[in-house]
């Protein structure tokens, strides 16, 4: 089968560990013919640079064309109005699926040409990766225009696209309340981790490793975290929790940011059974899972989140309203409110108990593959099927 990946609006680095590399990658490996149209943007040394168009193949043996966004007169128009003219090359390539990423560009209006034009039974589907957290602004006459704007395409173009994926429950029903897509063609594609970045077979030694590395005995009880760390991730409040916890060990890697590096940098100063590891590299992280008891996420949602279930570790994380696709079965468990006392109260019913030997053989069965993106990949495709 023929697949484009239309991504019209995010910088696009290959390689990357994002959704819109991983499901192409997977969905070649199970032998399809795929291609990704995306924008000539791309992350580097923190910023977001401009590069020139291009058309080139990945060692996976993914097609990318880079092209680049229309631009208006006034500012406004371009970010709300600009697109890709991805029309040339879906007629080029014949696909017989398209995955548009988003719901929020004019491009999707190329697909929709192609479907009518070219070919009647190209399967188009969306995917959503906004909220309420990362679409409103503050100022309501904007967002209003906004609203209406992306409303009024997708009454246009809706009735071509035969399902919508939110990355998250919460996602699949934003979709459904702020664009209006009927709750019979939207479902969840979640995000997870690249199994190929994920050593399964030497996850013993790779756990006695780092834990040897950074003086944890096998009879510690390692809870990690990491991530971004700023203020709405309660990393402190977890570093309270188990400062004083027998037995209990605490790792957190990442970035610590100012709002929070001075009660951070205190409260590693305050705890022995501490360990801050710094930045390490995406790539290792599931190492750090593996050398983990319990890895615990107590405030906003990453992707890290999927990616630690994917490791088939035992998880606890805030409960959010939309975020119950982490727990398959088992492997993860919530705080109902984030305090210390409640964070601290958690950890201490799951110091090796029995629940805690449930929660681990959960997290160590079939239940959580559909964290790999090797099962969301073919999940991704179901509607074609």
């Amino acid at each position: 089968m023929k697949i484009v990946h239309i991504a019209p609006s995010a910088p696009y680095n290959d390689y990357w560990g994002y959704q819109e590399n991983l499901l192409p990658k997977y969905q070649k490996k199970a032998g399809h013919d795929v291609t990704v149209i995306t924008t000539n943007t791309m992350h580097r040394d923190g910023k977001i640079t401009e590069i020139d168009p291009d058309d080139y193949v990945l060692n996976d043996g993914v097609r990318v064309i880079r092209l680049k966004r229309e631009r208006y007169a006034f500012p406004i128009l371009t970010s709300m109005c600009a697109k890709l003219k991805t029309f040339p090359y879906l007629k080029e390539l014949k696909p017989d699926f398209i995955f548009f990423h988003g719901l929020v560009s004019t491009t999707i209006f190329d697909a929709v040409k192609y479907k009518k034009r070219i070919n009647p039974k190209c399967v188009i589907v969306q995917d959503n990766h906004t909220d309420d957290n990362n679409t409103h602004t503050d100022r309501f006459l904007k967002d209003l225009l906004v609203r209406l704007f992306y409303r009024t395409i997708h009454r246009f173009t809706n009735r071509y696209v035969s399902r919508v994926y939110g990355v998250t429950p919460w996602r699949k029903r934003y979709a459904e309340d702020y664009f209006k897509v009927d709750p019979s063609k939207t479902d969840i594609l979640i995000m997870g981790a690249d199994d190929e970045k994920i050593d399964f077979t030497n996850r013993e030694r790779i756990r006695s490793g780092i834990r040897r590395q950074h003086q944890i005995t096998d009879d510690d009880f390692l809870v990690v975290t990491g991530g971004k760390i700023d203020k709405n991730k309660h990393i402190d409040l977890l570093m309270e929790a188990c400062g004083d916890l027998s037995g209990v060990k605490l790792m957190v890697f990442g970035q610590v940011l100012e709002d929070v590096k001075a009660r951070f940098e205190q409260l590693l100063r305050e705890n022995e059974n501490i360990v801050y590891v710094g930045w390490i590299p995406a790539d290792t992280v599931y190492n750090y899972f593996f050398a983990a008891d319990l890895v615990v996420f107590p405030g906003g949602h990453s992707v890290l989140w999927e990616q630690a279930c994917a490791s088939k570790t035992p998880c606890l994380f805030e409960k959010w309203d939309g975020m119950q696709h982490v727990d398959n079965g088992g492997n993860s468990r919530f705080i109902d409110a984030v305090s210390v006392e409640n964070i601290r109260k958690d950890i201490q019913l799951l110091l090796l108990t029995e629940d805690y030997k449930a929660m681990k053989a959960a997290a160590e069965s079939e239940k959580t593959d559909i964290y790999l993106y090797s099962r969301i990949a073919k999940k991704s495709i179901e509607c074609v099927e």
